[in-house]
């Protein structure tokens, strides 16, 4: 059952890690196209974009599709930090039994 829940865990994280990614990627070129200013720090599209996104910095801004991007990097970036950190914990427990 152990084995289970880490592989679960794992996947769960390997499929929402790329998922945030990628719509930030989506979120980052349709700011960039529609001419908005970026926030300090978060127009060259490095990670700051993510917390910025996060924060749901993008509402001043938003249009429909930004709203859409930006929601789901949010809920894909914390479900990948979530299902990092338990699988982390998880195999520190089986090390340790």
């Amino acid at each position: 059952m152990d084995d289970f829940i880490l592989f679960l865990t794992l996947g769960l994280a390997g499929s929402a890690g790329p998922a945030h990614i990628g719509f930030r990627l989506l979120a980052h070129r349709h700011h960039r196209d529609r001419g908005w200013p970026f926030a300090e720090g978060t127009e060259d599209g490095q990670w700051g974009y993510s917390a910025w996104l996060m924060k749901r910095g993008y509402a001043r801004d938003a249009d429909r599709d930004m709203a859409f991007f930006g929601f789901w990097a949010f809920l894909s970036g914390w479900i990948a930090a979530i299902a990092i950190a338990c699988a982390a914990v998880m195999i520190v427990m089986r090390q340790y039994p």
